[in-house]
């Protein structure tokens, strides 16, 4: 395990630690973007468990790297998905950015963790 997979994994985590929270808690932002989306609230509270989910997983991925492969490649997915939301409902490439960044991000820690 290097410095780099360490840092790029805990990345990771806070960056979905703080959208999963954000959903969960029911930020107004988080909320507002909910709306945008056209997303059901139940449907945005599980996104937000999955988040956290996965970056415990990522973490723990430190430790057992099958768990952490798995957990960004689920990662991966969810921002897959939020992509394909924000294309749907027309957005600007400035708003889908943190959605492509997370997939960037996910798919790094994953490849970093696999090796």
């Amino acid at each position: 395990m290097n410095v780099l997979t360490v840092l790029v994994t805990a990345a990771l985590a806070l960056l979905f630690i703080a959208a999963g929270a954000g959903k969960i808690a029911g930020a107004r932002g988080s909320v507002s973007m909910r709306d945008h989306l056209g997303v059901p609230a139940r449907w945005w509270l599980a996104i937000g468990l999955l988040e956290i989910a996965g970056a415990a997983g990522a973490v723990a991925g430190l430790a057992w790297t099958p768990l952490g492969v798995a957990a960004a490649a689920g990662l991966a997915l969810l921002s897959v998905g939020a992509a394909v939301s924000h294309v749907r409902v027309r957005d600007t490439a400035t708003t889908a950015a943190p959605a492509l960044v997370a997939l960037v991000l996910a798919a790094f820690a994953g490849i970093l963790l696999a090796s």
